[in-house]
């Protein structure tokens, strides 16, 4: 029934005849949208505990109201416009569907305290071409299907599984700098961080999937990348994308969707059988063995492999490159790092420690620049009081990152200011509900200790073997380092001095 509905519950007819007079009629279009936000509003109320006063709330936009352009690629932007402008609790709309905005710890604390039994928004609010992507995934399935998917997925990427890893990342890692040298800027004393080291996580993933990936497997993988990026693209813009109906239409978008998935299938299909064949038990091949005995969908282990590899390349890039800008900007902070990997008398032991300058360089690197925004959208199962508002059960509700992780008092007076030592002052357990990285609680990223051992080792290389530094006489403040303003994730797009060291 959902193809008969623009978001399951609004009758079709209503939409088309709507969408029908703004487009045919622009002096109406006024009256178009101001019906959609009665509608909405009507829809998903919410008001404050004396039932006084309505939620602040965006202005609904058409087509896609705040998501996902306007919340990821232009998010930084926007969050302070709709915080100056709606105060420290909000709402916005992605698509059709309602997303409370948090920006305080004790929002957070009200909204998380039971964050294992909370649902993640079907399809990340972001409609049909979102769910033939990732819908299935487990980053975006609740309940039992989370509970069951990740019991099967998450095993490789599980915190005792690192050790066993250190081999596979460092030797990619100097495979890596190595192509840089023969084939980049590299050998000419620039690096850039986002751009030039993108597929080093990638490999580092991909071969733990599926064991060490041979010439034609990699070819393959580094063309569905191509297909994949572009397919994301087009879902962040949204528009017609968004609906369930749009699969019936003879469009580009729904051709290379459809190659898509054929080649994803095919390319998994063709490495569960090469494992096979060699008697390896991979994760390709639990996974799939799980799918057919019925426990998962293989479309499930699919979609969460792609999550794994493809949609998180942008995230690891983003988690990467940043370490790199502020490390080149205070040079006494690498100096001090690199004394400190030099001086380490187990090097397999302090890459795997989450108590060093190294490790807090990182998190001070991700507290600066977050992944994104705003946080993916989750619904807690019962009714909260948050900042003077009664929400309901099932509305979504999403972090603003920059507000948590940098205006939040609890930094302190230098919070826009890089020092990592102020992750070595505190307990894991008082930055709760301070500091957003991974996410909060059981359903944090399977992928984080990974992500980390792989940071940490390409750091530890870079400050070891190069010296980074600013092309031009002055960085100045982090806030004006030019990101990628065409990625939904934030990451650098700039190149910095990365000169070998003498030895």
């Amino acid at each position: 029934m959902d193809c008969l509905s623009l978001d399951g519950k609004m009758p079709w007819a209503l939409a088309a005849m709507v969408i029908l007079i703004g487009i045919c009629i622009p002096y109406t279009r006024r009256i178009t949208i101001d019906i959609f936000q009665r509608y909405l509003r009507s829809r998903f109320p919410i008001f404050s505990i004396d039932g006084n006063h309505p939620l602040p709330t965006c202005p609904y936009r058409w087509p896609n109201g705040q998501g996902d352009v306007a919340k990821f690629l232009q998010g930084i932007e926007n969050r302070d416009i709709w915080e100056k402008e709606h105060g420290q609790i909000y709402r916005i709309w992605s698509g059709m569907k309602s997303e409370v905005v948090l920006t305080q710890p004790s929002h957070l604390q009200a909204a998380f305290r039971d964050s294992n039994k909370h649902s993640k928004a079907e399809n990340n609010d972001s409609g049909y071409l979102m769910s033939e992507l990732l819908g299935q995934c487990v980053g975006l399935v609740s309940r039992d299907r989370w509970r069951t998917l990740r019991a099967v997925t998450e095993v490789p990427f599980q915190h005792d599984k690192m050790l066993s890893y250190l081999e596979l990342v460092q030797r990619h890692t100097q495979q890596h700098f190595n192509r840089l040298l023969a084939a980049g800027d590299l050998s000419q004393g620039r690096i850039h961080p986002a751009q030039d080291l993108k597929m080093l996580p990638f490999w580092v993933v991909a071969e733990i999937f599926y064991g060490e990936c041979d010439a034609e497997m990699r070819t393959e993988l580094q063309q569905l990348c191509v297909l994949r990026e572009d397919l994301f693209k087009r879902m962040i813009q949204g528009g017609i994308v968004r609906w369930q109906w749009s699969k019936y239409l003879p469009t580009s978008t729904n051709r290379a969707l459809a190659e898509f998935q054929r080649q994803w299938r095919a390319f998994n299909q063709r490495a569960y059988d090469r494992a096979c064949q060699q008697q390896r038990k991979l994760p390709i091949v639990l996974m799939t063995e799980a799918a057919m005995g019925g426990t998962i969908s293989v479309e499930q282990i699919y979609q969460t492999i792609d999550e794994a590899l493809f949609a998180n390349l942008d995230v690891t890039t983003g988690g990467i490159s940043w370490n790199l800008v502020f490390l080149a900007a205070h040079p006494e902070i690498q100096e001090r790092v690199r004394q400190e990997v030099m001086s380490a008398p187990d090097q397999n032991a302090y890459l795997l420690s989450s108590s060093t300058l190294l490790a807090a360089c990182i998190c001070e690197s991700a507290r600066l620049k977050p992944l994104a925004a705003f946080t993916v959208a989750q619904s807690a199962p019962t009714d909260r009081l948050i900042g003077g508002y009664n929400i309901p059960a099932g509305t979504n509700l999403v972090v603003d990152t920059y507000a948590l992780n940098i205006r939040n008092g609890f930094w302190g007076a230098d919070s826009q200011s890089y020092r990592p030592d102020r992750f070595l002052e505190h307990r894991a357990t008082e930055l709760r509900y301070q500091y957003w990285r991974f996410g909060f609680g059981p359903r944090q990223c399977m992928g984080r200790y990974v992500a980390d051992l792989v940071i940490r080792t390409l750091l530890a290389h870079l400050v070891t073997h190069y010296e980074l530094g600013w092309l031009e006489a002055d960085p100045g403040k982090n806030s004006t380092w030019q990101r990628d303003l065409g990625s939904w994730i934030t990451m650098p797009d700039l190149q910095l001095r990365c000169v070998p060291r003498q030895t």
